[in-house]
């Protein structure tokens, strides 16, 4: 007898299989005459391209979707149930394996409420172990005081919400293994923020994982996760499953958000949110009413002194935090938010922020021919990460971003196989609109700039971020392409980059080494922008006598 049929409820074993590839041929594909699902045959009367099909049901797992997160976790489709977030997750788990007055769900506590909210509302009582007074996880108290009740499942949060306590992977397992009839599920939803490697790809047996785009890809509105154990247990999990549990619209944003040239921006927001949370860290541990700071995933657990008082001053901020009294007297969780969230939030602790205005951008350009992502940031050198699949212009656009000063993760997925012209250019305008909204009002830049020899090439440069846009280009080439760019494309790039900026460019280069040529106008251009980003003494003065730019 197998491990679910020992554990599952009788009445969901004598439910019938779900058969998920039958189901999926029922879906929407192409150019399919759908008569079959009582659906409205005219299309919905919302804007927006996502809205498109929401007039007929969404595929009850979506196949792309699906393998998608399996490729983003490192495992196999069939060991993965796409949910409407983690917390569905929870809630199918409970209902498949719990019987109501019957069976048991344990938790160590304090932590996420909704494992104990689910178990009560399925009828089976809870136990609970606790951390450790200093919030930490003890392997053996959790065993010894959950193995005698035999619980039908136990779950583990790592990062642990609210405390940010992590579980070490090898406590996970002995616990899974010496608790041969429980189903261990370790809940990862805060898994992208913690130093500790993913139980992902071990789920087997009686140990079942948890993961959610919530939180590290933005996407808590449209409630996607995924259930992560032995192909059994998703069986399982199948047959109490809502028949279309994710909105068209939910499984297209996440699927848009998961895309390659979105990953690098992915990681570099993963990178930064955890660098604030530490400075956050530091910064409140200074504060006299905060007693504690515990970091974990990606928020803040403190006790303070006058929770009543610290409410009172958030609510006139209009700021929320969680109070969690249950978890400590005075617990507060604070999640890491922007730099000017961040710095409002401080201010009701008495910390003045002394930082200024962030220049930070991300955007996304897509269109039929190109999809790109970029993140910019002047006021940092790093990290420069660029993937245009033309691996020479990855270089030029390095040179720009290193002598330029700046940070940039810039990626691209465009259609080379016709031809380079297309990602050359879009790229270029969505690097140039970056660079124009990060400038924000332009109070305090240098404005203009820029010369350099490489070599027995001159290369000018000399940048006006004006608001008016023109470009003019001096300089010929003798070659078709150098790495793969064509040369062509260097003037054009200019132009789109003026045109999106709304900056003067002016280029200038001779020489006999077309690389060298190539590749002196792009870190001249970036030693041009360096002095025109560079903020000087006065942070408000606008470099202009008209008193705009």
């Amino acid at each position: 007898m197998s491990l679910v049929q020992r554990l599952a409820r009788p009445e969901i074993l004598a439910l019938p299989p779900t058969d998920v590839a039958a189901a999926q041929k029922g879906a929407p594909i192409g150019s399919s005459i759908k008569l079959d699902a009582n659906e409205n045959p005219f299309a919905p009367l919302v804007g927006g391209s996502l809205a498109a099909s929401i007039n007929r049901y969404p595929e009850p797992q979506p196949a792309a979707l699906r393998q998608r997160l399996a490729d983003l976790y490192g495992v196999g489709p069939e060991t993965l149930w796409v949910t409407r977030g983690s917390d569905d997750a929870i809630d199918l788990l409970v209902r498949a394996f719990c019987r109501p007055g019957i069976d048991k769900v344990a938790v160590v506590e304090p932590t996420f409420s909704a494992y104990a909210q689910f178990a009560r509302i399925q009828g089976a009582e809870v136990i609970a172990a606790r951390l450790t007074e200093e919030f930490a996880f003890d392997a053996d108290a959790v065993f010894a005081a959950v193995q005698p009740e035999r619980p039908k499942l136990l779950f583990l949060c790592t990062p642990n919400n609210p405390t940010g306590t992590p579980v070490d992977p090898n406590d996970a397992r002995r616990i899974a293994a010496a608790l041969p009839d429980t189903l261990v599920v370790v809940d990862e939803a805060y898994g992208e923020f913690a130093e500790e490697p993913s139980l992902a790809g071990e789920a087997a047996g009686n140990l079942v994982v948890l993961r959610t785009l919530s939180k590290a890809y933005g996407l808590a509105g449209a409630r996607v996760g995924c259930a992560i154990a032995d192909p059994e247990i998703i069986e399982l999990i199948a047959r109490v499953s809502p028949p279309y549990p994710l909105p068209s619209l939910s499984i297209a944003a996440a699927l848009d958000a998961l895309s390659p040239e979105r990953m690098p921006l992915h990681a570099e927001r993963v990178a930064r949110l955890v660098a604030y949370r530490e400075v956050l860290a530091d910064t409140l541990r200074s504060v006299a009413e905060v007693r504690s700071v515990r970091t974990g995933g990606n928020f803040l657990f403190l006790e303070v002194d006058d929770p009543t008082g610290l409410a009172q001053r958030l609510a006139a901020a209009g700021i929320r935090l969680r109070f969690r009294p249950n978890a400590a007297p005075g617990g507060v969780r604070v999640t890491v938010g922007t730099d000017a969230e961040n710095a409002a939030m401080l201010a009701v602790f008495g910390v003045a922020s002394g930082d200024k205005p962030s220049r930070r951008v991300e955007l996304v350009r897509d269109t039929k021919e190109t999809r790109i992502a970029v993140a910019i940031d002047l006021d940092r050198s790093e990290p420069r990460r660029i993937s245009t699949g033309i691996g020479f212009y990855d270089h030029m656009l390095d040179q720009v971003a290193a002598h330029g000063g700046f940070a940039l993760t810039l990626a691209c997925a465009g259609d080379l196989a016709i031809d380079p012209h297309h990602s050359v250019e879009d790229v270029a305008l969505a690097l140039g609109a970056a660079l124009k909204q990060a400038l924000r009002d332009k109070r305090g830049i240098g404005r203009f700039g820029f010369a350099l020899p490489m070599d027995e090439t001159r290369a000018e440069v000399l940048v006006d971020l004006s608001g008016r846009p023109f470009c003019k280009f001096e300089g010929t080439f003798e070659t078709e392409a150098v790495g793969g760019l064509p040369t062509q494309m260097v003037p054009h790039i200019f132009r789109s980059l003026a045109d999106a900026m709304g900056a003067a460019i002016h280029v200038r280069v001779d020489g006999d080494n077309d690389h060298h040529k190539v590749e002196g106008c792009f870190k001249a251009f970036g030693r041009a922008l360096r002095m025109g980003l560079a903020l000087g003494g006065d942070a408000s003065a606008l470099p202009s006598t008209k008193g705009m730019l």
